[in-house]
C-alpha cells in the first residue's frame, strides 16, 4: 500500500527515504569489502614466501577495520603485523644483498590484488544496482 505524504512534509519524506537507501547501500558495500579483504588475506597468506629466514611471515598477514564517523562506511586495511611488516617492501620489490647482488622481487601481493580487485569491483557494481 502506498504511503501518502502531504506537500509540506514531502522534503522530510524524501530525506528519510534517501537516508534509508544510503544506510542499506553502505551496509551492502561494507559486506562486499569485508568478503574481499578476507579473500585478499587468504590469497596472500597462501602465496607469501616461505624461506629460511621468513618462514613465519605468512602468519603475520592480517587486516584491520576502521569505521568512518560521518557515513558509517568501513575502511578495511591489509597489513602485516610487527615485526615482519618490515619485510613486505623488501620481498615485493627485491633488495640488495650483503655480497653486492640483488634478490629477485616476489610479486605475491600484486598477484593477489590482480585476482581480488576485478571481483571486488564487479560485486560493488552489483550491490549498487540491486535493491
Amino acid at each position: 500500500m502506498a504511503k501518502t505524504v502531504k506537500a509540506e512534509s514531502l522534503a522530510n519524506a524524501i530525506n528519510s527515504e534517501l537516508k534509508l537507501y544510503s544506510k542499506d547501500l553502505t551496509e551492502r558495500i561494507n559486506n562486499v569489502g569485508l568478503i574481499s579483504v578476507k579473500d585478499l588475506v587468504r590469497k596472500t597468506r597462501a602465496t607469501a614466501p616461505r624461506g629460511q629466514r621468513d618462514k613465519h611471515y605468512y602468519r603475520s598477514i592480517s587486516f584491520d577495520t576502521r569505521k568512518r564517523n560521518a557515513t558509517g562506511s568501513k575502511i578495511y586495511t591489509w597489513y602485516v603485523k610487527a615485526p615482519e611488516y618490515r619485510l613486505t617492501h623488501l620481498l615485493v620489490n627485491g633488495h640488495q644483498t650483503r655480497s653486492g647482488g640483488r634478490t629477485k622481487a616476489n610479486p605475491f601481493l600484486q598477484n593477489a590484488l590482480n585476482e581480488v580487485l576485478p571481483e571486488y569491483e564487479k560485486k560493488i557494481e552489483e550491490a549498487v544496482k540491486n535493491e
